[in-house]
C-alpha cells in the first residue's frame, strides 16, 4: 500500500497471504510463504517455514526474491545472502 502495508490475499493455508502492517519497501511472494523488505534493510518473512524459508534475516539488504523453499536478498555491497 502506499503506506507500506502489504496486502495479501488467495490460498493462506500456510499463513503465507496474511496481511501485515510494515513499513515495507519491496515484497516477493513463493509458493508458501512471503518476504518483505523493511526500512531499515531487513528481510521480514512469514508463512510456512518447514525449511528455514520464512525465517527472519537481520541484512540490511536492498532487494529480496523468493523462491519455492528459499529466498535470496541482495546486499549493498551487491552480494547475494540465500537462505
Amino acid at each position: 500500500t502506499p503506506a507500506g502495508a502489504v496486502d495479501c490475499w488467495g490460498n493462506n493455508d500456510a499463513g503465507q497471504a496474511a496481511d501485515q502492517p510494515g513499513p515495507y519497501t519491496q515484497v516477493s511472494a513463493g509458493g508458501n510463504h512471503t518476504c518483505a523488505l523493511m526500512t531499515n534493510g531487513a528481510a521480514d518473512c512469514w508463512g510456512k517455514n518447514d525449511v528455514g524459508q520464512a525465517a527472519d534475516k537481520a541484512g540490511p539488504f536492498t532487494q529480496v526474491s523468493t523462491g519455492a523453499n528459499h529466498n535470496c536478498a541482495l546486499t549493498p555491497a551487491g552480494a547475494a545472502d540465500c537462505w
